[in-house]
């Protein structure tokens, strides 16, 4: 019976992918609604002590919009939302999508200038701020620029928390809001924006990307009912960011529009997955390839297999422990996916082959082709007639995705140069539009990818892009560098390359440790940090001082062999010390946890 009803979520996803591409009076906010109608006191969400109910859950929802109609903000409005994971966060998100202002879905591991840009190309009405983050934002306050009224709301966790003047305590102010669900003319339908989710892409800072309801609601049905095959029956443990796509637009629409439950941790933690895991008796699990690699590297229990985790969707799985993990933790089905931030290109691997991110075939769609490039001249090879060339199995090449009413690119908020970048037109007939991914993939037989690497100055560590010339340019203002060249670097045992810096100091000008330490944490997010530090007396550079990356990578971080200074970020007391051969040895080791 239990299969039966999953083929059909499996085929109703399938459907409901294809048919979303029409507009429709349908939204994140009515599915919402919806769900509260049918499943009123169900669980929604779990939450440490806490359980709120589908009913609950709207109704909190719904304070939110009433509150933010009455303080005059319309459809087409944005607040940026900065918060930790947990269920206020959905609240807030939801309670703005239902009367169509545009939550600015921020990072919580950025600070300093990189939060201030963030923030202000959002070009929002109001900022909203967990409790958590009140001292940070006193921090750079008077850098933020938003549009009237310009408020600062704070929502406290039903904490005793003081807060000062200038900011607005939410706990009060809703109180006194109905809790029926809001009137809005004409209703908020598929093509309308949902949301701005934050992404560095291949350069710069961090850009906004504009993602409507349809694409919520298209993973909702692809990634959950099409992929997962998702019952009302399962619970969803989450632990992953929810400013981050599989977060909020994979696993959050999974949950809600298959009336299941969502079983939220604050933070990842290896140790206690398995114990939450039971607790919940969670059944879907939406992962990062790093958050396995962690599980994967815990000591073995004997009760490993022993858990009612069925089926894991994500991205990042390596080939190498994919069977292991597998078959350790007795997963019944792992379904590796592939999807820009931006919300085109989605790909995945329903049959389960390990170390395939996908098919270029979705639901019977072509997402999009791998062409042939030249890395050197980083340029797409064309035919005679002027088209790109299509790699053929066994071959390397960059990845574009089509953009059409299936699959649309809506662009990056304020950054017209930026959103032109990404779109290439001409490439295999006339007319076509297809996005550009900075991608490189390996075609394999049967249409399946593989993932090889990203184009341009980015790596990828906690399954994070990490734009190089961002890093650099956050380093250059500590004011002691000449030149900043950051690079990444393999470290053993660990998946994806680790942050590292070249340095060449100024003229007369010494590296003070502890003072760069503290403005390494207090500026940079944990994934961005140069772990690594190379003083260099030269800077590494073309005649056209264009900067040299690959020699650097390739001779890594060994104090053996290397003759500058060497700096390491210990991680547990975040602070820079030497890079010594016995340090390094410990690395090597796996006696410092990244």
């Amino acid at each position: 019976m239990e299969y039966l009803k999953r083929f059909y979520s499996h085929v109703k996803g399938m459907i409901w992918f294809l048919k979303l591409k029409n507009r429709q009076e349908i939204s994140a906010g009515s599915i919402i609604e919806k769900q509260a109608a049918k499943h009123k006191d169900k669980a929604l969400i779990l939450f440490e002590d806490r359980m709120i109910s589908y009913t609950g859950f709207n109704e909190a929802a719904n304070r939110y919009s009433h509150l933010f109609q009455k303080r005059g903000f319309i459809k087409g409005d944005t607040v940026a939302l900065l918060m930790d994971n947990r269920p206020e966060f959905l609240i807030i998100h939801a309670g703005l999508a239902k009367i169509g202002v545009i939550p600015a879905l921020l990072n919580n591991n950025i600070k300093g200038h990189t939060l201030v840009h963030a923030i202000n190309i959002a070009d929002a009405r109001a900022l909203i701020i967990g409790h958590e983050y009140l001292d940070e934002i006193k921090k750079i306050r008077k850098d933020i620029k938003l549009k009237k009224p310009g408020t600062i709301f704070v929502e406290c966790e039903e904490k005793k928390i003081k807060v000062t003047a200038g900011f607005e305590d939410l706990a009060p102010l809703l109180s006194s809001e109905p809790v029926s669900n809001p009137v809005i003319q004409p209703p908020i339908n598929s093509k309308d924006t949902l949301e701005y989710i934050y992404t560095s892409g291949t350069t710069g800072m961090p850009k906004a990307t504009e993602l409507k309801h349809q694409k919520w609601l298209q993973l909702g049905y692809a990634a959950g009912g099409f992929s997962l095959r998702a019952l009302s029956t399962d619970v969803q443990y989450m632990c992953l960011p929810l400013y981050h796509n599989s977060g909020i637009n994979i696993a959050w629409p999974t949950a809600v529009m298959h009336g299941g439950t969502f079983a939220m941790r604050r933070k990842f933690s290896a140790t206690a997955f398995w114990d939450d895991i039971r607790k919940y008796n969670a059944t879907l699990f939406i992962y990062i390839g790093e958050l396995c690699r962690y599980l994967n590297n815990q000591p073995p229990k004997t009760d490993d297999g022993d858990n009612p985790l069925k089926y894991i969707l994500g991205n990042g799985m390596r080939g190498d422990y994919w069977v292991e993990f597998q078959n350790r933790f007795k997963i019944e089905k792992i379904i590796e996916v592939y999807g820009a931030t931006e919300g085109v290109g989605a790909l995945s691997n329903l049959k389960g082959v390990p170390g395939m991110i996908g098919r270029l075939t979705a639901a019977g769609i072509r997402m999009g082709e791998v062409v042939k490039y030249d890395i050197e001249k980083e340029e797409i090879l064309r035919n005679d007639k002027g088209f790109a060339i299509k790699c053929k199995p066994g071959e390397n090449g960059l990845f574009l995705a089509a953009i059409n009413n299936t699959n649309p690119f809506s662009g990056y908020k304020n950054n017209k140069d930026a959103t032109n970048s990404k779109i290439i037109e001409n490439i295999f007939r006339k007319g076509d539009r297809y996005f550009v991914s900075g991608d490189l993939f390996k075609l394999h037989k049967k249409d399946y990818v593989s993932f090889v690497d990203r184009l341009g100055d980015t790596f990828k560590w906690k399954g994070e892009v990490v734009a190089t010339n961002e890093v650099s340019d956050i380093l250059s203002r500590f004011g002691t560098f000449e030149d900043s060249n950051v690079y990444g670097v393999t470290v053993k045992n660990t998946e994806g390359r680790a942050g590292m810096a070249a340095l060449t100091l100024l003229k007369g000008k010494k590296l003070n440790a502890a003072t760069f330490s503290k403005y390494v944490s207090e500026n940079l997010p944990v994934y961005a940090r140069p772990y690594f530090i190379r003083i260099r007396k030269e800077k590494d550079a073309t005649t056209s001082f264009k900067q040299i990356k690959s020699h650097l990578q390739n001779e890594g971080f060994d104090p053996q062999k290397i003759k500058d200074p060497l700096y390491f970020f210990e991680p547990s007391k975040e602070k820079y010390i030497k890079l010594t051969p016995k340090v390094y040895a410990d690395i090597q080791k796996g006696v410092y946890r990244f």
